[in-house]
């Protein structure tokens, strides 16, 4: 306690150099926690996303036959819209009615996905959104609900947001819009839904498969979304759909890709996009590092005649190694925790604003204060062993 109290009197006594001295290490640990925390509150934020779509989906998207090396398919997630791929298509309605007739019990259901690259009209309003054909199935799975009317008819639903940007606070059930040059009846208004990454259900508008495939003109379906019975029979569904689709398709030139493999491959891209950016960030570290390491020198150098003082009254070399080693870690662990209530603030504000889940953990707290520690004992060491292989004559001479 006595070393303590030492090493904090003289880090009071110089607490303009101390403030400079640890601002390294403030600005080194609050950049590796705050992005950390907030790399955490993004994984989080993609799992709550995945989670609300349904953990039990499957893709099936069009794909290289077995005799040609898989080409570039790019997806956002089971939902259709947004999910597109260089490769065309050659799944059919009838693979999707195989599917759903196939009665095996880990494959529920199973639904065609059609993209349809007209705009919708509504006297003289025209919002950006997308426009899908699916099987009725596909609401269910989705988790979308009826707020207005019924998906279970033959007009075209819309979504939340659409709905409101057509018809404002007004009803929208059986007004006609245009699709095209083709008009449709609302038959039905989803409430407000979380989507995919990259999928926005709540500005979509919704036809029924076979009308949209007239619509656009197409012969295939864009991708086919199934439901297993549950997240664990998804291996047993997938088993299913590729023993089905491979007697329909004999060359394999489709791909089948689960929720829980575009999860995986996500919170891996975000993973290792943090955890760089939270190495590049760590550089700072190093620099107060070395910050500490030079002030130190300079602190011992001017401690020579205490150092001598201490030497021969009996203080032996372990001594004052362990004196300066402590002054060097208590600065850093200082300028660690003032880094922390610093990032602690700045996620709480970045995460609200950007609307993720992030904040502050104890493993956070507690892996910042041990990189203090590390940072202040290793850059700590050369200083406090200069300070204890000085002699005491030597050190007595030094004015």
């Amino acid at each position: 306690m006595n070393t303590l109290a030492i090493a904090w009197d003289s880090i009071w006594h110089h607490r303009s150099r101390s403030i400079l001295t640890a601002l390294g290490v403030i600005i080194g640990v609050f950049a590796v926690v705050t992005l950390t925390s907030l790399g955490g509150g993004v994984k989080t934020f993609v799992n709550q996303k995945f989670a609300g779509i349904g953990a039990n989906l499957i893709t099936v998207s069009p794909g290289l036959p077995h005799n040609h090396l898989n080409g570039s398919s790019h997806h956002f997630g089971p939902g259709g819209a947004k999910a597109f791929t260089s490769i065309p298509s050659t799944l059919t309605v009838a693979d999707v009615k195989a599917l759903n007739h196939s009665h095996h019990r880990d494959l529920v259901s199973a639904t065609g996905i059609v993209t349809v690259p007209d705009l919708i009209t509504y006297h003289r309003k025209s919002p950006s959104a997308s426009i899908m054909g699916v099987s009725s199935s596909y609401y269910s799975m989705q988790h979308l609900i009826a707020a207005q009317g019924s998906v279970a008819r033959s007009g075209i639903v819309l979504g939340h947001s659409l709905a409101h940007s057509l018809f404002g606070k007004g009803h929208a059930l059986g007004r006609v819009i245009s699709v095209g040059s083709k008009t449709f009846s609302v038959s039905g208004v989803l409430a407000s839904a979380l989507g995919a990454p990259g999928f926005h259900p709540n500005n979509t508008a919704y036809l029924p498969l076979n009308t949209a495939l007239s619509l656009s003109g197409q012969r295939y379906v864009s991708e086919i979304i199934l439901a297993a019975s549950s997240p664990q029979s998804v291996a047993h569904a997938v088993t299913t759909a590729n023993h089905i689709l491979a007697s329909h398709h004999p060359s394999h030139n489709y791909r089948i890709i689960t929720s829980q493999e575009i999860l995986k491959t996500v919170t891996n891209t975000t993973s290792v996009i943090t955890d760089f950016l939270a190495g590049i960030a760590g550089i700072s570290l190093l620099v107060g590092g070395i910050g500490i390491m030079n002030i130190m020198l300079v602190t011992v150098s001017e401690r020579f005649r205490e150092i001598g003082i201490r030497k021969a009254l009996g203080a032996r070399n372990a001594d004052i190694l362990v004196q300066f080693l402590t002054e060097s870690v208590l600065l850093a662990v200082i300028g660690g925790l003032v880094g922390t209530m610093f990032s602690g603030v700045a996620t709480h504000f970045v995460a609200k604003a950007v609307g993720i889940p992030a904040g502050l953990t104890v493993s956070a707290v507690v892996t910042a204060v041990l990189f203090s520690i590390a940072v202040g004992a290793v850059f700590g060491v050369l200083p406090a062993m200069r300070a204890a292989r000085l002699m005491p004559a030597e050190a007595l001479r030094t004015e």
